[in-house]
C-alpha cells in the first residue's frame, strides 16, 4: 500500500531583481512625469536655454573660423608688401591687425613681423617692446623664435647682459633641439668676448655632448672651444 504523503506547503518565491528594477523605473518615470505637469514653464525655460547654448555655440566655431581664415589672408599680404619693401608703410597697418586679430594663431606671426619691419627702419626699441610678451615663453617654438630675434636686438642695442640671459634661458627650456642648440652657442660666444672663457668652456662642451651632435657646426664648435680652453692655460 503507497504511504501518503503530505503535500508541501507553497512557499511564495522572492520578487527578481529585474522585477524590483522595472517597478523602479516606473516609479521614477511617473515621478518625473508629475514634476514636469508641474513645473512646465521651468522646463520651457532649461529647453530653451539649452537650445540657445548649443545655437551660441555653433555660432561662436564658425565665426572663429571664419576669423582665422581672414586672418590669414590678410597677414599673407601684409608680408607680401614686408616683402616688397614696404616698411614704413606696413607698421601702421600690423598694428591694426594685431588690434583685430590679436586672438587668433597668426597674431604671433604678425608680431614677428612686425618686430622685423621696425627693425629694419631703425626702431631697436619699438621692436623689443613687441618682442617681449612673446619671449617669454620660450617652451613654444614661437615664443623660442621671438627670444631668440629678441636676443639679437637687445646686442644690437648694447644690452648684453640681457642678450645673454635670453640665450641661457633659450639653452636650458626651449622645446626644439634646434633653439636650444642655438642659445648655447650664442652664450657662449658673448661669455668669451666679455672675457669668461670659463664660462664659455662649460657652454661649448655641453654643445659637443648634444644628443644627434651638431652636423656643420661640429667643427666650428671644436675650434672655440679649444679657444676658450687655451685661454684659460
Amino acid at each position: 500500500m503507497a504511504m501518503y504523503r503530505k503535500p508541501a506547503a507553497h512557499v511564495p518565491k522572492p520578487p527578481s531583481a529585474a522585477a524590483d528594477e522595472e517597478d523602479a523605473f516606473v516609479a521614477a518615470t511617473l515621478r518625473a512625469s508629475q514634476w514636469m505637469r508641474r513645473n512646465t514653464k521651468a522646463v520651457a525655460l532649461l529647453l530653451g536655454v539649452a537650445a540657445a547654448s548649443v545655437v551660441a555655440a555653433i555660432y561662436y566655431a564658425s565665426h572663429r573660423r571664419a576669423l582665422q581664415a581672414d586672418a590669414a589672408a590678410q597677414l599673407e599680404i601684409l608680408q607680401q608688401r614686408i616683402d616688397a619693401g614696404q616698411i614704413d608703410d606696413v607698421q601702421d597697418d600690423l598694428d591694426v591687425f594685431l588690434d583685430r586679430y590679436g586672438g587668433t594663431p597668426q597674431a604671433p606671426e604678425a608680431r614677428i613681423a612686425l618686430a622685423q619691419a621696425l627693425v629694419d627702419a631703425g626702431e631697436l626699441e619699438s621692436a623689443a617692446e613687441r618682442l617681449e610678451p612673446m619671449a617669454r615663453d620660450v617652451g613654444n617654438p614661437l615664443g623660442a623664435q621671438a627670444a631668440a630675434f629678441l636676443a639679437a636686438v637687445f646686442e644690437d642695442m648694447g644690452n648684453a647682459t640681457g642678450a645673454e640671459a635670453l640665450y641661457m634661458r633659450l639653452a636650458d627650456q626651449a622645446e626644439l633641439d634646434f633653439h636650444v642648440r642655438e642659445g648655447l652657442a650664442a652664450a657662449a660666444r658673448m661669455r668669451q668676448a666679455r672675457g669668461d672663457p670659463a664660462g664659455a668652456l662649460a657652454l661649448y662642451e655641453r654643445l659637443l655632448e648634444f644628443p644627434g651632435g651638431l652636423g656643420p657646426d661640429l667643427a666650428l664648435t671644436e675650434l672655440r672651444r679649444s679657444e676658450a680652453a687655451s685661454a684659460l692655460r
